[in-house]
């Protein structure tokens, strides 16, 4: 390895806010949390420059991205995009990002003594979680990933995903030039939470500074991220910290994380109807989650959206802090 070169992968508690453009806002802004010493997930992050390495492999990417740049008709998009799909599957991970890769999933594991979960994988562009733009949800992720082989498949697919049609139109329509995305991918240990949630530190409904809005329900939260789900709805005022309103949902799936005989899976059932009818948070466990909100809202400097879960301990866990896109200007 050549003396200050950059590392194409590196664990999150090593990356830094100046490094957005290497690892994107996902990755750094979780990385700020641990460092300022909220409970995160264990992980590393595979760097935007590896992206980048699959444009100069495969210059035939640039020429489809180019075309789509001023691209209109609907049918062509998706014949780009199916192209552009095509060639980053046919793309083969360089052995040198394969070793990196492997030597950091080894610490993961080493470090981690629930590992039999697996781990998540996510996309972390450089143009996500921003004060202008949410990339999030356009790219995919994979839950309960294990065995290396299966990590980098993931990375792969999250790497193919930037370039579905969902993706691409979002940019086109937010005005973002495709060429310029880069995209780095966080993995990180998965936490079989029993409940599972989102957090506006400002009511976004009412476009209130003043107050919170969260949702939550139980188990994983990819149930209420994708909106499969009517979770528990709670609005408090921040200054002093009080309950205001409280909705229940129907909350009528549930997804959790089953492990047996060596693999882990995600698995969705229909939820109890004694679940369905009890709040999944009793009042001192949402002020408690509320006021982590608050925390990271000063830490962040701006109101956040947070997703977050409580583990089988009681420890609640902070996947991932943006920016809140949506609130209007007073």
């Amino acid at each position: 390895m050549r003396a200050n070169r950059i590392p194409l992968v590196q664990p999150l508690d090593t990356i830094r806010p100046e490094d957005i453009e290497t690892h994107g806002g996902k990755a750094t802004n979780i990385a700020r949390l641990k460092l300022a010493g909220f409970c995160v997930p264990r992980g590393f992050s595979i760097s935007s420059l590896s992206f980048n390495r699959i444009r100069k492999s495969l210059p035939e990417i640039n020429k489809f991205l180019d075309r789509l740049e001023d691209e209109e008709d609907f049918e062509e998009i998706l014949n780009l995009a199916e192209k552009l799909q095509t060639l980053v599957n046919s793309y083969q991970i360089p052995e040198d990002l394969k070793s990196e890769i492997s030597q950091e999933f080894q610490r993961l594991q080493e470090q981690q003594i629930g590992s039999v979960w697996g781990y998540a994988v996510r996309s972390s562009a450089t143009i996500e979680d921003r004060n202008d733009i949410s990339f999030a949800g356009q790219a995919n992720s994979y839950l309960c990933v294990k065995e290396i082989s299966n990590i980098f498949d993931a990375v792969k697919q999250v790497w193919k995903s930037v370039y579905s049609p969902s993706a691409l139109i979002y940019l086109k329509n937010k005005g973002v030039p495709i060429n310029l995305v880069k995209m780095a991918i966080v993995v990180q240990e998965m936490i079989p939470a029993i409940v599972s949630g989102v957090m506006f530190t400002a009511n976004v409904v009412s476009n209130n500074r003043k107050e919170m809005l969260i949702n939550a329900t139980w188990g994983l939260g990819e149930t209420l991220v994708s909106g499969r789900v009517i979770p528990d709805t709670f609005i408090l005022s921040k200054n002093p910290l009080s309950i205001i309103q409280k909705e229940m949902g129907a909350k009528e799936i549930t997804s959790i994380v089953v492990a047996s005989e060596g693999d882990a899976k995600t698995n969705t059932h229909t939820t109890p109807r004694e679940k369905c009818e009890k709040y999944t948070l009793e009042n001192h466990e949402l002020l408690r989650v509320a006021q982590l909100g608050i925390e990271i809202e000063k830490q962040m400097g701006s109101p956040q959206d947070i997703e977050w879960c409580i583990r089988t301990d009681g420890e609640i866990v902070i996947l991932q802090s943006r920016p809140i896109t949506s609130l209007r200007i007073p």
